[in-house]
């Protein structure tokens, strides 16, 4: 690949991300916020903080490079990627509680906080996905 090929690549991807980092953020905010509030606020604004921690971990490792895949083909608030984000909300959500707990039965798919947390992570990444990445082509 000739240099300037390669630079051009490097440019792009820099003006990029600075979005990736707002989505993330904004995703792990959200999720900690909900997080806190239904667990009747007894964390406050320490537990928003403590929780982005955590939860920050599956969204570099599950999320992120799927949201990297969907940029090539950007299309704002697409229901496709949505799925694909509540698939892969539920394998991190399973595998980070499973880690977390050091058990790693199937219990936890029969919780009803397995399937809210899941699903509510999803929904906050894709929602900032669309909003800072998916710019480039209309609602669908």
């Amino acid at each position: 690949m000739e240099l300037w090929k390669m630079s051009q690549k490097v440019s792009e991807l820099s003006d990029v991300i600075p979005y990736y980092f707002f989505s993330l953020v904004f995703s792990c905010l959200s999720i900690s916020t909900m997080l806190v509030i239904f667990s009747f606020g007894t964390w406050g604004v320490l537990g928003i903080i403590v929780f982005s921690f955590y939860v920050v971990i599956p969204y570099l490792l599950f999320a992120v490079p799927v949201q990297v895949l969907f940029n090539k083909h950007p299309k704002k608030f697409s229901l496709i990627y949505f799925g694909f984000y509540i698939f892969f909300s539920l394998l991190a959500v399973f595998i980070y509680s499973a880690v977390l707990n050091f058990d790693f039965s199937m219990d936890v798919l029969t919780t009803k906080n397995y399937y809210a947390i899941s699903l509510s992570a999803a929904l906050f990444f894709w929602f900032w996905d669309s909003v800072f990445l998916q710019k480039k082509s209309p609602v669908s």
